[in-house]
């Protein structure tokens, strides 16, 4: 459902609240499926004479496997988002302006690629995940496994025979 600005753009001073909650059943990052709880969505529209401001924080919490050892994580995250807002961008190059085309945002994709942008390239259970180990694929954090240490590359094992 889009949010209606028109009215804001033509009256300075005036603000429209959002608060909204929104369910995303169909995100996915670098292939990999979210599951993402519904998304808290509060902030406010204003126009402060020739400008109009988005400003949201987005609050929710998402799981994905580790991408170390792939155990399943989940994480809160909260966070502000600040956007400007034009009715057409005729005199402007910048990438930082939305264009609100007929005074109707679609405030549900904006969200989505806000929070979809907004996710770590690399998602750990910790900043210490040890990880899988890369010959057995024991897990790491949960105990020790019997491999060797230090795996010889085939090409090498010669070398390997003379110590």
């Amino acid at each position: 459902m889009p949010l209606e600005l028109s009215d804001l753009f033509v009256a300075p001073g005036s603000r429209v609240a959002v608060d909204e909650r929104f369910v995303y059943d169909d995100l996915s990052a670098e292939g990999e499926n979210l599951t993402v709880s519904p998304v808290a969505v509060k902030g406010q529209v204003t126009n402060t004479g020739g400008l109009v401001e988005l400003t949201y924080t987005a609050d929710f919490t998402y799981s994905k496997p580790c991408d170390r050892c792939l155990k399943e994580t989940e994480k809160s995250v909260c966070r502000v988002f600040v956007h400007t807002l034009a009715l057409s961008a005729e005199h402007e190059d910048s990438d930082d302006i939305i264009v609100v085309t007929d005074g109707a945002l679609d405030l549900f994709s904006l969200v989505r690629d806000d929070i979809l942008l907004e996710l770590p390239v690399r998602h750990l259970c910790s900043e210490n995940c040890l990880g899988l180990c890369p010959q057995c694929g024991q897990n790491l954090n949960e105990g020790r496994c019997d491999c060797k240490t230090q795996a010889v590359d085939p090409r090498m094992a010669i070398l390997d025979e003379l110590l």
